[in-house]
């Protein structure tokens, strides 16, 4: 049935059976369309749920799309299918958690009560764009066909208000939509039966209605005069045959990113029949727990033999890609893909690739394909693997399985130091660092703050009471735990104070590492902004890259060479997928000394606007345009970048106190415009209100809806914590790269702040942030005020501005677009002899045409 029913909406291509694929590419299944036989005996051969779901979205579906769910192999994978064909569709009408599915599904129900079959006109029109906001259903028997006119508010590609004629055929049983690319032969079939013996003495004047001069005389005079809505219909006609070519494609589904399509046909395991095959073998082994679940460790063996090499630039590498499924009582349980690059001077006679999953303790089918990007060859491996309690003896067989976790478990050893997790909040004054210490061997615990040793604790508990500053600062911390001989075993460090920026990535395993070598597990963990997905996470051995990990867990063994004490570091660098923002990384040093000195390599960044007679200009192009002064001395540039390919990170702080009631309705509609206007793809934004004291209303988000729905909650009530908010808010900018914007919207003078002026005034030089600080209703003798915002504004390149009311934001909010699509980024590192914490530095910016206006000075 599927089948007569995809023909008849001419959703089958013509295709013809395709040559035979490269071997060295993708499954040729997972990209080539179908021909019509290929579709054929492939819907023959689904389920019946799966026929129905075929036939129930045939409305919706795009070729590509069946194309896609029938060169799948297994049900479960179906499945997984069916869920990302919703949630695409979620995505392109703004909407979550299948919504979509159950509106269409909602619709499918109204379409069985309402019309003939689903595959009427109507129905197609009813499951495509849902209920028209009128129908006029006419009643003029004597001249035309029953008719139905369906009116949308807006329908993509015909405009807004457009009307659809549907007529009933003569001796039909189902309307049809009018199709007026027939011609004169179209309007015909529109008249009644009674009319079929004058159809060629007034067809010319049916036809005659698409010209603005013919309404009177003949058939159209009669419609108008003897038809209830006459006139509705003569308008419905001229607009259809208005539309007449775009009606030629008013059945096709809604346009999807096909990409996607490819994606997640290539997510799953499909063996390619033509690839050629490798010989490998796969283990199982069990060796830790996380809370209820096991991690279950893969590993497989690929005779290196089998493996081509890829020469890129005189870099000679294995390639590996691993795509797998994990299946329970027939079900899509997780899938995950992983890949592999080997150096070419690899040892290892086969070559082992090894990752982790976690899994709660019962049976699964397990599906695994490991394909060798240079040629193509692959192997499939289909496993049932029982994954045990780790409480219980895994039961594992594998010999070259046991013998890898083995030694991974005696490189951990059997001693372990961790710092107790601190809170992400902005941390300042006293605050307690606790550590998590187990194993005998460790007799003392060393901390180190920001790279200087400050403490040593001989006998538990390892704890210490460190004083963080006033106003919060990025703070490292190292907790090294030493033997009975004063000599370093194992360890931790953190970072706190990092900010709110949610796109981060860490090596949480090993962490301190002073004598590690042979097989060591690797675990990191990338938290990821909302709505974002993770492209993959990359881990480097110094400068080679050992694994592309594309699923959580993020965990892999590295090999750490016994030559030169082992020293070196690992790096992770995690990617968002389809989005601008630059990738984020971590770096541990591995069997360094603890007490190694940290260079200076804080590189200080610029955001610079050339204004030239007072309005910014973005015409210079190139970098010698700019002379960067430290402290009067000329610096090399090691960064000159154009604002236009940055991402923009804004806040948006907004004063909340009472004497903002007047004016907080439009200070919302103008913060939503200016929002609406500046945020592009890649750009994200934060809400802060304060009154007595601040709060973040909306987190960092890239979506402009959140932000409106932030300002939607705002109110006014209470005092005015001016200088805690500049504080708060230049906090979430703390790891954040790229151009940066604060926005601070206030009416009158602090009353209830904990930190003073000069606080804030400080914290917002180290965050070198430009603030554009607005001052709405101040009265003229309210110097102070002006003032201390003019220095806001001043020390850090920004603006500020001051009108009487509300209504003056707009400009303002426009004046400030202008300038953050105008800027220029400049950085350099501050000199060798500079050291970390040093005393303020002022910074010059020289430009070859106009003034340059950007921050002070920096505290190195």
């Amino acid at each position: 049935m599927i089948l007569s029913l995809l023909i008849a909406l001419n959703i089958f291509g013509q295709g013809s059976t395709p040559p035979k694929s490269d071997p060295k590419a993708a499954p040729p299944e997972a990209v080539r369309k179908l021909n019509r036989r290929e579709r054929k005996d492939r819907i023959a051969k689904l389920s019946e749920k799966h026929r129905q779901f075929l036939q129930d979205v045939d409305p919706i579906i795009l070729p590509a799309e069946i194309d896609g769910f029938l060169v799948l192999e297994t049900d479960p994978q179906r499945d997984v299918f069916i869920d990302d064909f919703w949630r695409r569709r979620d995505q392109a009408m703004g909407l979550s958690n299948r919504a979509f599915r159950d509106l269409y599904y909602e619709r499918i129900e109204d379409a069985k009560e309402n019309f003939e079959n689903l595959m009427s006109d109507r129905a197609r029109m009813y499951l495509l764009n849902g209920q028209p906001m009128g129908v006029l259903k006419t009643s003029c028997d004597k001249l035309l066909q029953p008719m139905e006119i369906w009116t949308y508010e807006h329908v993509e590609g015909f405009g807004s208000r457009v009307p659809f004629l549907f007529y009933l055929p003569r001796n039909g049983r189902e309307y049809k939509l009018w199709n007026p690319m027939a011609g004169q032969t179209s309007l015909a079939e529109l008249l009644s039966s009674e009319q079929t013996g004058v159809v060629g003495a007034d067809t010319d004047a049916l036809a005659n209605v698409f010209r603005a001069s013919e309404w009177g005389g003949g058939m159209v005079s009669r419609i108008e005069i003897e038809c209830k809505d006459g006139r509705e219909i003569l308008r419905a006609i001229y607009a259809m045959q208005s539309n007449k070519t775009t009606l030629l494609r008013v059945f096709e589904p809604p346009p999807i990113n096909e990409e996607d399509i490819s994606k997640v046909v290539r997510s799953v395991v499909i063996a390619n029949p033509n690839a050629p095959k490798l010989t490998a073998d796969v283990a199982f082994a069990y060796p830790g727990k996380d809370g209820s679940r096991t991690e279950t460790q893969f590993t497989v063996l690929v005779p290196r033999s089998q493996l081509a090499l890829k020469d890129v630039g005189g870099v000679q590498l294995y390639s590996l890609d691993v795509i797998g499924e994990v299946l329970r009582n027939d079900q899509m349980w997780e899938k995950y893909r992983y890949r592999f690059d080997y150096p070419s001077d690899i040892k290892d006679e086969k070559v082992p690739i090894i990752f982790n999953r976690l899994l709660r303790p019962q049976d699964y089918q397990s599906r695994i394909k490991v394909v060798d990007v240079n040629s193509g060859a692959e192997v499939v491996f289909e496993n049932t693997i029982d994954v045990p309690d780790v409480h219980v003896a895994p039961t594992q067989s594998q010999a070259v399985a046991t013998a890898t976790v083995e030694q991974i478990r005696q490189n951990m050893g059997v001693s372990s130091l961790k710092i107790a997790p601190m809170s992400e909040d902005a941390l300042a004054g006293l605050q307690k660092i606790e550590t998590l210490v187990t194993g005998d061997d460790i007799k003392a615990v060393e901390f180190w703050l920001d790279g200087k040793k400050i403490a040593v604790r001989k006998s538990p508990p390892f704890t210490l009471d460190l004083d963080f500053g006033i106003v919060p600062q990025m703070r490292r911390i190292r907790a090294v735990g030493l033997d009975a001989s004063g000599n370093p075993l194992t360890g931790d460090d953190i970072v706190v104070n990092t900010g709110t920026d949610p796109f981060r990535v860490r090596i949480t395993s090993p962490r301190v590492a002073p004598n590690l070598k042979g097989r060591t597990r690797v675990t990191i963990e990338a938290r990821v902004p909302d709505g974002k997905q993770l492209e993959n996470v990359e881990l480097f051995w110094n400068e080679t890259k050992v694994a592309t990990m594309y699923d959580p867990p993020f965990v892999q063994t590295v090999d750490i060479p016994a030559t030169n004490g082992g020293v070196g570091y690992l790096r992770a660098v995690a990617t968002l997928k389809d989005d601008p923002t630059p990738p984020v990384e971590d770096v541990v040093m591995i069997n360094s000394p603890a007490y190694m000195a940290e260079l200076n390599v804080h590189l200080v960044e610029l955001p610079t606007t050339v204004l030239v007679s007072g309005k910014p200009v973005n015409h210079l192009l190139e970098e010698s345009a700019f002379k960067v002064l430290d402290e009067g001395q000329p610096v090399k540039l090691s960064k000159f970048e154009h604002v236009k390919n940055l991402p923009l990170s804004i806040g948006l702080t907004v004063d909340t106190s009472g004497s903002m009631q007047p004016k907080m309705e439009v200070a919302q509609k103008t913060g939503a415009t200016f929002l609406q206007q500046v945020m592009r793809k890649g750009d994200k934004a934060f809400l802060v209100a304060f009154d007595s004291q601040p709060q973040i209303i909306q987190k960092w988000s890239s979506n402009v809806s959140d932000m409106h729905a932030g300002l939607a909650k705002l109110r006014a009530e209470d005092y005015t914590s001016l200088y805690d908010a500049v504080v708060y808010s230049l906090y979430n900018f703390l790891g954040v790269k790229g151009q940066k914007a604060l926005v601070l919207l206030t009416d009158g003078q602090d009353t209830s702040s904990k930190f003073t002026f000069d606080q804030a005034l400080e914290y917002a030089r180290r965050a070198a942030v430009p603030i554009y600080a607005i001052g709405i209703g101040l009265k003229s003798t309210e110097i102070d005020v002006r003032s201390k915002l003019n220095r806001f504004a001043a020390e850090t390149g920004g603006n500020a501005y001051f009108i009487e009311t509300a209504g003056g934001l707009t400009k303002i909010y426009a004046d400030i677009e202008n300038e953050l699509r105008s800027q220029y980024v400049l950085g350099f590192y501050p000199p060798e002899e500079v050291k970390p914490g040093g005393k303020w530095r002022e910074v010059t910016v020289q430009v070859s045409e106009g003034k340059a206006k950007t921050i002070r000075g920096y505290y190195p």
